[in-house]
């Protein structure tokens, strides 16, 4: 039987992947046999996710739209109540049953802190150790975590080097959603489903949740009685029940946290490592937008542990923000100083200020994450920063002031006059202008550098008469007990020792305040000049009787021009805006802001994008649409596909002229350079000769251009248009009503074509002869 188990399991795996999942959710749950299931779960495992050099069952590519049956296969097999999560609860009836993790597949930090002991006690009863060297080698999990460490491996191990950015509605990624969903409930009294009551893997620990080091919280929240009972006199059986209730909670959020948000910290200690071990892409733009997912998800999680202290979770709700603050700085500082200077940057500035704005997500809903063709927004507007955030401020203050100063040069060095960096520049002053976010940093500041090194501050800076009260009030509120806190939170969150804070309120600072401001001012001049010229371009365009032919003819590409113009006319609000957002960040004289203007719609421009579908195509659009001062400088035969163009054919064309490109090269550039009627006629047919410029990322995550010369070529792509496709449709209608044939009409087109080709060669030659 046994045998006849394993055979049928064997074969099940070289199905296709909706056979594979019927048949595997047979064998689940008709199987008498634990011992069977205890052999197949981790070779199962094993074959969905496999290693880091293949892709598993492809959860990361099969998307909701491109492949429904698919997807919808995969969700009910993984879901959190269905097949796969019933064979683990099924093991865990066998609490002895451990699987070894290896440590060299964790993320090298993670790695390194096992190894040397300095970890969260969620790992104390997991690892284990080598008999003879005593090295931790292993971590000996239980089916549920195995499941759980494997999910979120997943992410990180397999990159296959795709374009991801098409891959905004995974199965991985609605997964991710479920999984925090229903194990992370927000509802304090929800309880995670299935309750499993006989389980007894987990063992108490004296101080539940609570890392190696410390928190940055009072020592009063140390005391965590709804994991442990009451933190004095408790009894055995009382800690063992209550860990037991959220263990799985406990799994998922340190899991997800730990390896979603580890960092490669290259460096002369770690680069040997780094080497030998495999690679990681931190900056998966799939992997930023799940990490952002998280975050909006562990901030409502973690707002919800008020509501009722008694809840068994409430000690899991206030550790998820623990930890859940300090990696989350680590990860985005990381990701600040590697991201290359392009327009997906604004990706990873919205994962920066969801960590940042918790008070955005104190109801926060996944759904919103995990359908987004609802369209709803993902903030929730009636929730705004009040006096109760300001000791999560305090806690996270590196988190403002040091990210922030990160960012702030990236501006520095982009074009502002572009719509893509004007809508960045505009979310990054909007979210710091708001009111008492920019006086509380500023409060805290001040006393830590009056209490420390005593640096002394600008005189002009203008905010409110209570802000040069040495109690260092706002609003009423004293801050004097947070800044010892705020001090501690930039000792722990920038652990390197020789780091050494730097003001953003100071004088030395303030330079660069009036020159950043100076620089939106200026780009403000030229956007409104560009606006000017762009609506004179259009409007020129639109005129004549060639270009209401070509609009008959449907080539015109009018919705296109219209939609860039509205664009290039948001660029001067969107700059005003900031102008004035940045004078208040700094406090900057009025005297420096220009006449104010409408002030920017908080539209969808203006809030989070990466939830919205169109944001691949936007991309798509944003290179498609070419500015007065931007020039695509990557391969002009790679331009993204546009609307007008049929995309199967465009991809068949580039083909065929990439092969015909290979093996003519030679001719093609010899007759490009002769000057008699070929030469001429060749210079009609063939693309000129140019330069183009690539960014290549080594191993540290920097950037280099790489330049190529391109010969002259063939490009087929013109043929790819629908208005080609119409119109080449309607000739041969018309042709077969005049009996013509398909290859007779064939033979006409080129005939005209090359006629057409040569008369303009031969003029353009002889128009050369004449001069000369």
């Amino acid at each position: 039987m046994a045998h006849d188990l394993m055979s049928q399991f064997y074969t099940s795996l070289s199905l296709p992947l909706q056979e594979k999942v019927i048949e595997l959710t047979r064998i689940i749950d008709q199987s008498s046999s634990t011992k069977d299931l205890q052999t197949i779960f981790p070779q199962l495992i094993n074959n969905i996710f496999s290693s880091s050099f293949s892709t598993g069952w492809d959860l990361k590519s099969i998307t909701c739209d491109v492949n429904r049956y698919e997807f919808e296969a995969l969700i009910s097999f993984l879901e959190p109540q269905g097949p796969m999560f019933r064979l683990c609860y099924r093991l865990l009836s066998d609490t002895q049953l451990k699987y070894e993790l290896p440590l060299n597949v964790l993320p090298l930090d993670l790695q390194v802190t096992l190894e040397r002991g300095r970890c969260p006690q969620f790992y104390a009863d997991m690892l284990t150790a080598d008999a003879q060297t005593m090295n931790m080698i292993s971590l000996a999990l239980n089916p549920f975590d195995y499941y759980i460490f494997n999910f979120a491996l997943y992410l990180i191990n397999n990159n296959q080097n795709k374009n991801t950015w098409e891959n905004w509605n995974s199965v991985y990624f609605a997964l991710a959603c479920d999984y925090l969903m229903h194990f992370l409930p927000l509802d304090p009294n929800m309880p995670v489903l299935p309750h499993i009551s006989n389980y007894t893997g987990k063992v108490p620990i004296a101080a539940p949740l609570k890392t190696a080091n410390r928190p940055l919280y009072s020592p009063s929240l140390l005391l965590i009685s709804d994991l442990t009972g009451s933190v004095i006199n408790n009894q055995h059986t009382s800690q063992t029940q209550s860990r037991n209730e959220v263990w799985r909670s406990e799994t998922v959020l340190q899991v997800f946290i730990d390896i979603w948000m580890s960092v490669e910290q290259l460096n002369a200690r770690s680069i040997e490592m780094y080497q030998r071990s495999y690679q990681i892409n931190t900056a998966s733009p799939e992997r930023v937008r799940i990490v952002r997912v998280l975050i909006k998800h562990l901030h409502s999680f973690s707002a919800k542990y008020v509501s009722d202290p008694a809840v068994r979770s409430s000690a899991l709700r206030k550790y998820a923000r623990q930890i859940l603050c300090v990696r989350a700085y680590h990860y985005v500082k990381h990701l600040v100083t590697t991201w290359p200077l392009d327009a997906s940057f604004r990706l990873v500035m919205e994962l920066w200020l969801s960590l940042i704005q918790p008070w955005r997500y104190v109801n926060n809903n996944i759904n919103q994450d995990r359908f987004p063709s609802n369209n709803h927004q993902d903030e929730n507007p009636t929730h705004t920063l009040d006096a109760s955030f300001t000791q999560f401020i305090a806690e996270n203050f590196p988190s403002y002031t040091c990210i922030f100063q990160l960012i702030l040069p990236r501006f520095m060095r982009l074009d502002l006059t572009t719509y893509k960096n004007a809508v960045m520049l505009f979310r990054l002053g909007k979210v710091f202008s708001q009111p008492h976010l920019v006086p509380i940093l500023w409060n805290l500041e001040h006393a830590i550098l009056d209490s420390g090194s005593g640096v002394t501050h600008s005189s002009d800076l203008n905010f409110s008469n209570s802000m040069t009260d040495q109690s260092y009030t706002y609003n009423g509120v004293s801050l004097q007990k947070w800044v010892a806190i705020a001090k501690q939170a930039i000792s722990e969150f920038n652990m390197p020792e020789n780091f050494e804070y730097k003001p953003i309120w100071n004088d030395n600072m303030r330079s660069f305040a009036l020159e950043f401001v100076k620089k939106i001012i200026s780009a403000k001049t030229i956007a409104e000049k560009n606006v000017e010229e762009f609506s004179k371009k259009i409007d020129m365009s639109n005129q004549g009787f060639w270009s209401s032919l070509m609009h008959w003819l449907m080539i015109a590409t009018q919705d296109e021009s219209d939609g860039h113009l509205e664009e290039v006319k948001k660029v001067p609000t969107y700059l005003n805006t900031s102008i004035h957002n940045f004078a208040v960040i700094f406090g900057l004289s009025e005297a420096l802001l220009l006449p104010s203007e409408p002030i920017a719609d908080d539209s969808l421009e203006n809030s989070s994008f990466v939830n919205s579908t169109a944001f691949p195509f936007s991309i798509t659009n944003k290179l498609r649409s070419k500015s007065t001062n931007v020039h695509y400088m990557g391969n002009p035969d790679l331009m993204p596909i546009a609307s007008y163009e049929s995309t199967i054919l465009v991809r068949i064309l580039h083909q065929i002229s990439t092969k015909i490109n290979e093996l003519y090269e030679p001719t093609f550039t010899n007759l490009w350079n002769r000057q008699d009627i070929w030469g001429y006629a060749a210079r009609e047919v063939l693309q000129k000769p140019c330069t183009i410029q690539t960014y290549v990322k080594d191993i540290t995550n920097h950037y280099r251009v790489i330049r190529q010369d391109l010969p002259p070529r063939l490009l087929l792509r013109r043929l790819g248009s629908q208005a080609f496709i119409f119109w080449i449709t309607v000739g041969y209608l018309i042709m077969r009503l005049f009996s013509f044939s398909g290859l007779s009409y064939i033979l006409i087109l080129f005939s005209l074509w090359l006629s057409y080709v040569f008369i303009k060669g031969s003029f353009k030659m002889l128009k050369v002869i004449r001069i000369n």
